[in-house]
């Protein structure tokens, strides 16, 4: 179906929904949570189809509701690629395993199975089994196999001729396996192609998409019988990776897949560690280098464990987001993402990790921060910082910031 064909409806990340779009777009259980006085919440972020119209829920600050809706449908179905995008992304992290492994994702796609096809595809091309041909024109090779058994013997002048001689050469041919395979990759291309950023096949687009695959039970049932008789790990694989695909597509209700995640968090988390890696110079520069303290270029921020702090319990851990320690500077960076709509309260978490951090690095000045997305550009401000009148005499400084990112372009160097 062609994009200017839909009708997109929009609703956001933690904020309210009718109970008309609910009904309209069958939302499940997971999509929506209910305040203590019943009022619907989106509770994903992603897309549904539903015939012709698709609702997408946005990201928290990616852009307002309205904002978008009064945006062509160009620009619509651009906005809902990267949001697409980041997910696919999220998603692929799992791909040592299975894409079922994270858990706050939901499709009827096999997204997963899609890009292992496309990995083997994009290393060897289109599947082929090698026959071996044999044949009594001049080759390269000769077949002694077939030259003793099957040709005639003389004895000339002392010596034994064999005639004819048989040569043999390899023959490469395509299966259902490749049928199959490039069927995944077209129909893939040409059913999300739109709405997600997917690798450039175009050398087997003329191809097209054989449409006498979809839906055959029978297709699945001689892949599985190939399966069997296959015996190379890489083809193996790839074979299972077909049949997961394909019967993932025959179960699908609608053309286009729906693409939900419920935990945007963890996006926001590696979408924000990615951009400080690159662009921190840079968030120095907006926020106004009086604001953040200089370190040295090399800096690289990471999720960091902290364990042993509670000699009661052991086992209990400090993990801020995004640390780095300036040895050459001596400071040390406390991050937080936070994937808010607002933040007005006291964040606890982060109070105890600004003093035990700075308990335990006693010769090292602390920048603090949460990290929040936005609609604007990025920006600092205060958010804690403590009366020296509740500080012991001698006790560092405590205060914490809040850096605000424009999300946007965080997600964008995510997909990138």
């Amino acid at each position: 179906m062609k994009p200017d064909k839909l009708k997109i409806d929009v609703i956001q990340d933690g904020q309210k929904v009718k109970n008309g779009i609910i009904k309209q777009y069958d939302l499940e259980k997971n999509d929506i949570f209910y305040s203590s006085s019943g009022v619907a919440y989106s509770n994903f972020v992603g897309m549904v189809q539903r015939g012709t119209r698709i609702l997408v829920s946005i990201p928290k600050h990616f852009k307002s509701v309205t904002e978008f809706e009064s945006t062509d449908t160009k620009t619509k179905i651009k906005n809902i690629k990267l949001i697409i995008d980041t997910i696919k992304t999220n998603t692929l992290d799992f791909q040592n395993t299975t894409y079922e492994t994270n858990k706050n994702f939901s499709s009827e796609f096999a997204l997963n199975a899609y890009f292992n096809i496309y990995t083997y595809f994009s290393e060897h091309g289109p599947y082929v089994e090698e026959l071996e041909e044999i044949s009594k024109k001049n080759g390269k090779i000769i077949s002694w196999k077939n030259t003793l058994s099957r040709s005639n013997k003389f004895l000339i002048k002392g010596n034994l001729v064999y005639s004819p001689i048989f040569y043999k050469k390899k023959k490469k041919h395509e299966t259902l396996v490749t049928e199959c395979m490039i069927f995944a990759l077209n129909y893939t291309q040409n059913i999300l192609g739109d709405f997600m950023t997917l690798p450039n096949t175009s050398n087997i687009a003329n191809r097209g998409v054989d449409l006498s695959i979809l839906g055959n039970e029978f297709i699945i049932y001689e892949l599985e019988e190939i399966l069997c008789n296959t015996f190379k790990d890489i083809n193996r694989q790839l074979i299972k990776n077909i049949i997961i695909f394909l019967k993932r597509v025959n179960s699908m209700k609608e053309q286009i897949p729906s693409f939900k995640e419920y935990n945007y968090e963890i996006i926001w988390e590696k979408a924000v560690e990615k951009y400080l890696n690159i662009y921190w110079s840079k968030i120095k520069i907006d926020c106004g280098n009086n604001n953040i303290k200089t370190s040295n270029k090399n800096i690289k921020f990471e999720k960091k464990v902290f364990s042993g702090f509670n000699i009661i319990n052991h086992e209990w851990k400090l993990e801020p987001d995004h640390f780095y320690k300036d040895k050459i500077n001596k400071i040390i960076y406390i991050l937080d993402s936070k994937y808010y709509t607002s933040i007005n309260k006291l964040n606890h978490k982060q109070f105890v990790y600004h003093i035990l951090l700075s308990n335990k690095f006693p010769n090292y000045q602390v920048f603090d921060s949460l990290i929040l997305p936005s609609k604007g550009k990025t920006g600092i401000k205060d958010y804690l910082d403590v009366d020296k009148s509740y500080l012991g005499k001698g006790k560092k400084h405590i205060k914490i910031h809040i850096i605000k990112l424009n999300m946007i372009q965080v997600l964008k160097n995510y997909v990138n």
